[in-house]
């Protein structure tokens, strides 16, 4: 007897656990966070994002990386989260979210007026690189020649055809290959095409959210001189629907952690209060805005 009233006793134990787990794991919200794929530098600082924010974010939510193809898979997942009703933040360029915003370029006839910013996060350059003997000198050398472009849909190829097409070089004019994004050969001799600087500016102002930059010398090997790119910024996005609590813990937490957030990657440190609305012409969302205005961001 005293045999069988044990094995009931521990039965109960059992059951009781699982009782707790389960209503543990019922009161947790799960929240998506896409970023670009595995290998670039947005998918590193969504992955410190949420490692960083998933500590200390109150309110039972937790954040859940998901890598995707690019920026336009992004959109896509941000509008079918906001038609579904669920909270979703994600990682992409500045100026892919003000096309999609107005529906222009990529996305016309997509428009996607329930975009919404959290925060700038991110600064890109985007080189053109040849090997250190290749007869390439200019973006407009590519008609004929194979080229790498990036991720398809990524902010990496949409640029790059952009800026051809300030060369005049279509997508008729050269083979584009697209593969997720690797780090430049150390081994090798490279050479980085610079970007006429008239163009350059012509591009950046009439595309928001580009940026003109630098690469300095010996960045890499066979790198010789300072080489003038052009560049993007990046930024922090959710939808309308995502509720204000949910995106004003995130932005609080993120911020108020971002020492801890910065030991995963050099470039995350551009993420500060005296950047946040950098570059951004998309309206922010008010949990975001709530946030910022409270710390000085946004008078």
């Amino acid at each position: 007897m005293k045999r069988t009233r044990s094995c009931v006793i521990a039965v109960s134990f059992v059951l009781l656990a699982l009782a707790c787990i389960t209503s543990a794991s019922a009161a947790e919200q799960l929240v998506a966070f896409a970023s670009p794929a595995a290998g670039g530098g947005g998918y590193v600082l969504v992955a410190g994002m949420v490692s960083t924010v998933n500590k200390y974010m109150p309110g039972g939510v937790k954040l859940v990386h998901e890598a995707t193809t690019g920026t336009l898979e992004m959109v896509r997942r941000l509008q079918m989260a906001y038609n579904q009703k669920k909270p979703m933040f994600a990682d992409f360029g500045t100026p892919d979210g003000w096309n999609a915003y107005k529906g222009e370029q990529d996305y016309k006839g997509k428009q996607f007026a329930e975009l919404r910013s959290v925060s700038f996060n991110q600064l890109v350059d985007l080189y053109l690189v040849v090997p250190a003997n290749s007869p390439i000198k200019s973006y407009a050398d590519v008609k004929g020649k194979r080229i790498s472009m990036g991720g398809a849909g990524s902010t990496v190829s949409t640029l790059g055809h952009l800026t051809l097409e300030y060369y005049g070089v279509t997508k008729k004019d050269f083979k584009p290959y697209y593969f997720v994004y690797k780090e430049l050969s150390t081994t090798k001799n490279v050479r980085i095409v610079p970007v006429d600087d008239a163009i350059a500016k012509r591009l950046v102002a009439e595309h928001p959210g580009h940026i003109q930059g630098l690469v300095k010398a010996k960045s890499y090997r066979g790198l010789e001189n300072d080489t003038p790119v052009l560049g993007w910024t990046g930024a922090i996005w959710t939808h309308a629907g995502t509720s204000q609590d949910i995106v004003y813990n995130f932005t609080k937490t993120l911020f108020e952690h971002k020492e801890e957030y910065y030991e995963i990657h050099r470039d995350a440190k551009v993420l500060t209060v005296e950047n946040a609305t950098k570059t951004i012409r998309v309206p922010f969302h008010p949990g975001a805005e709530k946030y910022l205005r409270e710390v000085g961001a946004i008078k």
